[in-house]
């Protein structure tokens, strides 16, 4: 069985990497505008939300200087959100644009059942782990410091702060929960059927 698995991943895998590249060839007009829109909504929100955490974090850190890392931190990571937000407009579309063009294939229907083709090694989501738990545990600790040292608008600025990062973390959960969605709905709107899978390649559906 382990051996029909990878066997059945690597064949999966190549068919995946021998998709045409559309994204030079993407014609507006074959692409539905809310396909740049549509579960993305909650992407695009945590970023902004991490940018103002940033902002109120500056704004309600009593220092000492270390901790404003804390600050560009957030500034950075919400920055980083909105250009992933960016590139994933780009992804989508040529991905429509293959899909209007050549069609699913059976990688698609892959996709839409759950397999995930490239998973991340333990260690980096143990990493990955870590650095949630830092982005959430840091402002903590500068609210804490701004309600030991701080004044009046620096304590509600790290309240206020704290608030955003939990904000922002429970919205890119949603997207990553929710951002998928929305090949879904393409294949739908354009009446496109996902293909059956090939019998040795069901035990990746198992």
């Amino acid at each position: 069985m382990p051996g029909d698995y990878a066997r059945a991943h690597a064949e999966a895998l190549e068919l995946l990497r021998g998709r045409p590249d559309m994204r030079d060839l993407v014609v507006r007009s074959m692409v539905p505008g809310w396909v740049a829109t549509r579960y993305l909504w909650s992407m695009e929100a945590s970023g902004a939300v991490m940018l103002l955490a940033g902002v109120l974090s500056w704004l309600a850190n009593p220092g000492p200087w270390f901790l404003h890392a804390v600050d560009l931190l957030l500034l950075v990571l919400g920055g980083a959100t909105l250009v992933r937000v960016w590139h994933e407009i780009g992804h989508r579309r040529a991905e429509a644009m293959r899909l209007r063009e050549h069609g699913p294939d059976e990688c698609d229907t892959l996709l839409d059942s759950g397999v995930v083709f490239h998973a991340r090694p333990w260690w980096r989501r143990l990493l990955g782990l870590l650095f949630d738990l830092a982005v959430v545990a840091l402002p903590v600790v500068v609210a804490v410091r701004a309600w030991s040292v701080g004044d009046a608008g620096q304590k509600l600025f790290a309240v206020l702060a704290v608030g955003c990062v939990l904000l922002g973390s429970a919205l890119m959960v949603h997207a990553a929960r929710t951002g998928w969605q929305w090949r879904r709905a393409f294949l739908w709107e354009f009446d496109l059927d996902l293909p059956p899978v090939r019998e040795e390649w069901q035990v990746l559906l198992r």
